[in-house]
């Protein structure tokens, strides 16, 4: 059995962490890269989804494919552009791997997407949002996962299908708390919505060992990636706080602030998630983290 496993949007915070762990693991990760000079590389093959080119000589054998691909939500206002970028970064290459697996250009026991909870829309209060909850699409975030996972359904049932719906990232360096980090300096950390909009979070290692989970068990479906114990953001800004060195206070940012800073994009401070691990818990995965001041400590390490 090949030990090799496609990463499509390797390059970015949450690929560079799976191609680590499936190394440890005795895998090879192969990332799928535009840049065509990356390609002389083993590790490396070119790609490019916006023209349906790959290249590949005859057929590639992988254990699994990882598909990680999308821009960043949060890294550049939502013009009506970035909105269209949003959507196509993440929908032509699914597009395209689909295509790629039906005509046996690359040949795979299991495929691995991404999504993320914003398909929940805004649901405030703590009733837990589970994978087979009605999806009523009434917010950008949730508009773009529907056709992200809609572009997924086109992965032909041969294939073993994992979808993941990725929760707040935290990471060491990178992910959501880039936020916060520059106004540690002030010493504050901000709270959005009033304290009230729940965060779900994961670490970067356990949703990487989520994905590795995916590979080497026989789960098939979609399963929510976040913690087990959700937080308002304002426990949220609490605990970061407490995981620093440097004393600071929690500092609650108004909603027209944030809106007037961050546009249509505050969204995705100001929506509110309280999700369900229960389905990914029962299929025997195990969370390192268990709170989010567990998380903390352990991504410093």
């Amino acid at each position: 059995m090949s030990r090799k496993v496609l990463l499509a949007g390797g390059s970015g915070l949450i690929g560079k962490n799976i191609y680590q762990l499936l190394t440890r693991f005795g895998y090879e990760p192969i990332i799928l890269s535009r840049n065509e000079k990356l390609s002389e590389r083993n590790d490396f093959i070119y790609w490019d989804p916006s023209k349906s080119y790959i290249k590949i000589d005859g057929q590639l054998n992988v254990r699994a494919i990882i598909n990680l691909c999308g821009a960043g939500i949060a890294e550049k206002k939502w013009t009506d552009d970035r909105k269209k970028e949003l959507v196509d970064s993440r929908i032509i290459p699914a597009h395209f791997i689909a295509e790629l697996i039906k005509t046996e250009k690359i040949k795979t026991d299991v495929y691995l997407g991404s999504s993320a909870i914003g398909i929940y829309g805004d649901r405030p209060g703590t009733n837990a949002c589970k994978e087979s909850d009605q999806i009523n699409g009434d917010t950008f975030l949730s508009k773009i996962c529907i056709e992200w996972e809609k572009a997924q359904d086109n992965i032909p049932d041969t294939v073993r299908k994992v979808l993941v719906r990725t929760g707040i990232v935290l990471a060491e360096e990178g992910g959501a708390l880039d936020q916060y980090r520059p106004l540690l300096n002030l010493r504050m950390a901000p709270y959005f919505g009033g304290g009230k909009p729940y965060m779900s979070w994961i670490t970067i290692d356990d949703l990487s060992n989520m994905f590795l989970h995916g590979i080497e068990s026989n789960i098939s479906g979609t399963y929510n990636a976040v913690g087990d114990l959700p937080v308002n953001s304002k426990e949220f800004a609490k605990a970061f706080i407490r995981s620093q060195s440097k004393w600071a206070v929690s500092r609650s940012v108004p909603n027209f602030a944030v809106k007037l800073m961050l546009g249509e994009m505050s969204a995705v401070v100001l929506e509110s998630q309280f999700v369900s691990n229960e389905k990914i818990k029962a299929t025997g995965f195990d969370f390192k983290a268990k709170t989010i001041d567990e998380a903390f400590e352990q991504i410093k390490k």
